[in-house]
């Protein structure tokens, strides 16, 4: 796929993607911008190419600004199944490695266990956050809209389900995907 910010120069107003069930869409402009300011917020929370985060939502428009935000930032994200039980989703948080989680009101049920754990990530909620949750809204529309300025490829790494319990492959795979991606460049 084109990234967003070439779109959102040459057809800013076109539609990058839309909601079949309610219609709302977005445009390219407004994505590279949105994205933009995720960009800028990881930076402020610190995060740097290579670090993680990890995201639980219903299908929304916010969700692929923070996959590009993200990407643009190249930070690797992990979407997470929403149909997942609380303590797979915790395992996939936790494996992961992810420092920032985002997640929505909808599913605020499924990862109340991930408040206030010793060591977890920053908790992010978009639209209103719950106790123990910041506004990612809040923060992230507070950051300019152009690009960062260390700008590189992030990667999403997926997980097809939460492994059993004693079993933690997913980082010595990463390890090896990324030496094998630099012998062969």
């Amino acid at each position: 796929m084109t990234h967003p910010s070439i779109h959102a120069r040459t057809q800013p107003n076109k539609i990058a993607y839309q909601m079949a069930g309610s219609g709302k869409a977005i445009t390219y402009r407004e994505l590279d911008e949105l994205s933009n300011q995720g960009a800028h917020l990881f930076r402020a929370l610190g995060l740097k190419a290579g670090d993680h985060i990890a995201l639980l939502m219903e299908n929304r428009l916010a969700f692929m600004e923070i996959c590009w935000a993200a990407q643009r930032s190249g930070l690797y994200y992990t979407a997470i199944s929403r149909y997942l039980n609380p303590d797979e989703i915790a395992y996939i948080v936790k494996d992961c490695g992810a420092k920032v989680f985002i997640t929505s009101p909808k599913c605020a049920e499924q990862v109340r266990g991930l408040v206030g754990q010793p060591g977890g990530p920053l908790l992010y909620m978009i639209d209103e956050p719950e106790p123990g949750f910041r506004s990612y809204d809040k923060e992230a529309s507070a950051q300019p809209t152009t690009p960062i300025a260390d700008e590189v490829a992030g990667y999403d790494m997926l997980y097809s389900s939460a492994p059993p319990a004693g079993r933690r492959a997913s980082r010595r795979i990463l390890k090896a995907t990324r030496s094998i991606c630099r012998t062969r460049s």
